[in-house]
C-alpha cells in the first residue's frame, strides 16, 4: 500500500465576524501545512469513526482541523453519529432519532469500545483551544427534522451548544442539506456556514453557496479544476476539497489551490507530509517533456529548483546514454534500464557506473509473441515481431519494431487495447516485470528489476530512508512504469500533463 497522507481545513475567523478567505488564511495555526489537514470522523482510518479518543489522538499528534456529525436523539439530545442506522459502527441496533440520548450513548463503539460520544463529550476535547477548527456537519435528511419545528430546534440546539463550548472562530456548520444551511442563517444570520457537495466545484453551486450565505464550500477533489476554485475564491469562499487519502491527492489539491482537505488518515498523512524529503526521483517521458523530446524550459527551470533544494534522480525504462542525451546533458544522475544501468558525471563526464545484462530466452519470447499476435489480431506488424535489447530487456511492440510513426500516435492513446491483454501478459510472462510500454508495447525485464527496487539500492547505498524519498512521474496504473513505487509504497506525485510540471512540484518547492 502506498504512504497514506490527506487533508481538510480553512483558518476561522470569529463566529460573529467572518469576512471572507484573505483575513481566513491569517488565522490558520502557525506552521498549518497548506492545504490544511482536517480529520474525517475524527480519524476513522486510524481509531474509530467519531470516537471521542480518536480526536483527542489526533489532536495529540498535532492535527488541528476535524470533520464530525451530530444528529438529534427523539428526546432532543445531541449525539456523534454518522449513519440514521447505528448497527455498522456500534454494538447496538436501531434508528438515532428513534432512541433517547441515554440510549444512543450507552452504545459501545466497536473498534474502540468507547461509548458513542454527545456533541458535548467531543467539544470538550478542545476546550479552551484556539488552535482549531471544527467542522459540525448537520446530519438532517431524516423525516424526523421535518417534522413540526424539530429542523429550527435543531439549529439552536447545535448552535448554542458550540458557542457555549467553543472558542470564538474555531467552529463552521456545514451540511448537505440546503435547507438546513438556510434555516441555520435564518436564525443566526452570523453563524458560520460551509455547504457540502459531492459534487466537483463548478460555478452554479460557488453562486449556490455565496447565495446562501455561506463562507465556504466543500467538493469533490476528483474532477475539479483550479480555474473554478480560483471563481470560488473571487466570491470570498473558503473551499475544501475531499476526499485526500494519499500523498497523490495531497498535491493534487494542492495545486488546484484547495484551502483544506479532508481525510480518514490525519495523523499518517500530516506525519508523511511533514517527513524531511531529501532524495527527488523522476521519470522523464510525459512528466518532464513529451516522448522522447527534450524538456521544455520552464520544466528545465523548475528542475534547476528542485536540484537546489534536494538530490534529484532520473529513473527510467530506457538506457542512461539515451535519457542523458534526450535531457541534453544535464548533469544529473541516471539509473537506466528499472535499475540494470547507473550513471553519474564524474570530473564533468558522463560515465557508467553500473551495466547489468540479463540472459533471455530469445526463442520463448518469440513463440509468445506470435501466439498474442494470433489471439488478438495483431498480425500485420513491420520490421521483427519482438526486439531483444542488450542488456536482456525486451520490448514487445504490437504494430513491430519498425511502426509508422502516424499509426503508432494513434494506436492506444488510452491504453484500453493492451490492458485487454494485461492480464494474459502478465500470466505468461509470470517470472518478468512486465509494463505497458511506450504508445504500442509490452515491455519485459527480470523480475528483480523495476523503479522502486531500483530506488531502494540507490537509497541504500546514498543513505537514504523511504520516508525521505518522494516519486515523481505520470503512470502509476496497473502495468505502467511507475506502477511498483505505488504498489510498493513509496510516497509520489503524479503528472497527469507534463506542461504542470512546475504547478503540481510546488508542494515540494514551498516547503
Amino acid at each position: 500500500m502506498k504512504r497514506m497522507i490527506s487533508f481538510a481545513l480553512c483558518a476561522t475567523v470569529a463566529a460573529s465576524a467572518w469576512t471572507g478567505l484573505a483575513e481566513e488564511k491569517t488565522r490558520l495555526p502557525a506552521g498549518a501545512e497548506s492545504p490544511v489537514i482536517v480529520g474525517h470522523r475524527g480519524s476513522r482510518g486510524e481509531y474509530d469513526d467519531n470516537a471521542a479518543g480518536g480526536f483527542a489522538k489526533s489532536l495529540a499528534a498535532g492535527v488541528r482541523s476535524f470533520e464530525t456529525d451530530i444528529r438529534m436523539t427523539k428526546d432532543y439530545g445531541l449525539v456523534i453519529m454518522h449513519d440514521a442506522k447505528v448497527e455498522r459502527t456500534t454494538t447496538g441496533k436501531g434508528v438515532v432519532e428513534e432512541m433517547t440520548k441515554a440510549e444512543v450513548t450507552a452504545l459501545k463503539l466497536k473498534k474502540s469500545g468507547e461509548n458513542v460520544p454527545s456533541l458535548e463529550d467531543v467539544l470538550a476535547v478542545f476546550k479552551g483551544r484556539k488552535d482549531v477548527r471544527i467542522e459540525l456537519e448537520m446530519k438532517t435528511f431524516d423525516k424526523w427534522y421535518k417534522e413540526g419545528d424539530n429542523r429550527a430546534t435543531y439549529c439552536r440546539l447545535i448552535h448554542d451548544t458550540a458557542v457555549r463550548m467553543m472558542e470564538p472562530g474555531t467552529y463552521v456548520f456545514t451540511s448537505f442539506d440546503t435547507n438546513t444551511l438556510a434555516k441555520m442563517k435564518a436564525i443566526f444570520p452570523d453563524a458560520p456556514t460551509t455547504m457540502i457537495t459531492g459534487k466537483p466545484v463548478s460555478r452554479a453551486l460557488v453562486d449556490q453557496a455565496v447565495s446562501l450565505g455561506c463562507l465556504g464550500m466543500a467538493p469533490a477533489l476528483r474532477g475539479t479544476k483550479k480555474e473554478d476554485v480560483d471563481y470560488a475564491h473571487s466570491k470570498g469562499l473558503c473551499i475544501s476539497l475531499w476526499m485526500m487519502q494519499n500523498y497523490r491527492d495531497y498535491a493534487l489539491n494542492k495545486s488546484l489551490g484547495g484551502d483544506t482537505g479532508t481525510t480518514d488518515f490525519p495523523m499518517k498523512l500530516k506525519q508523511a507530509i511533514s517527513a524531511k524529503k531529501r532524495l527527488v526521483c523522476l521519470d522523464l517521458d510525459a512528466t518532464l517533456c513529451q516522448h522522447r523530446s527534450p524538456m521544455p524550459p520552464e520544466n528545465r527551470a523548475a528542475l534547476d529548483e528542485l536540484m537546489k533544494r534536494y538530490k534529484c534522480i532520473m529513473v527510467g525504462a530506457g538506457n542512461a546514454p539515451r535519457i542523458y542525451k534526450q535531457m541534453e546533458n544535464y548533469p544529473i544522475d541516471i539509473i537506466g534500464n528499472y535499475g540494470m544501468q547507473e550513471s553519474k558525471i564524474i570530473d564533468g563526464k558522463f560515465t557508467i557506473v553500473k551495466q547489468l545484462t540479463e540472459p533471455v530466452d530469445k526463442a520463448f519470447f518469440l513463440e509468445k509473441a506470435k501466439y498474442l499476435r494470433e489471439k488478438y489480431g495483431y498480425t500485420d506488424y513491420a520490421g521483427e515481431s519482438v526486439e531483444f535489447h542488450p542488456s536482456g530487456m525486451v520490448t514487445f511492440g504490437l504494430l513491430g519494431t519498425k511502426p509508422d510513426q502516424a499509426a503508432k500516435l494513434k494506436f492506444d492513446p488510452d491504453r484500453k487495447k493492451r490492458q485487454k491483454m494485461y492480464p494474459e501478459v502478465l500470466k505468461i510472462f509470470k517470472d518478468y516485470s512486465v509494463y505497458i510500454g511506450g504508445s504500442t508495447s509490452f515491455d519485459f525485464a527480470g523480475k528483480q528489476y523495476n523503479k522502486y527496487d531500483a530506488i531502494m539500492a540507490y537509497a541504500k547505498e546514498n543513505g537514504y530512508k523511504l520516508e525521505e524519498i518522494v516519486f515523481i512521474g505520470d503512470d502509476f496504473g496497473d502495468g505502467g512504469g511507475d506502477s511498483h513505487v505505488r504498489i510498493k509504497g513509496m510516497d509520489y506525485i503524479e503528472i497527469e500533463d507534463y506542461r504542470k510540471f512546475p504547478e503540481r512540484i510546488k508542494i515540494l518547492l514551498d516547503k
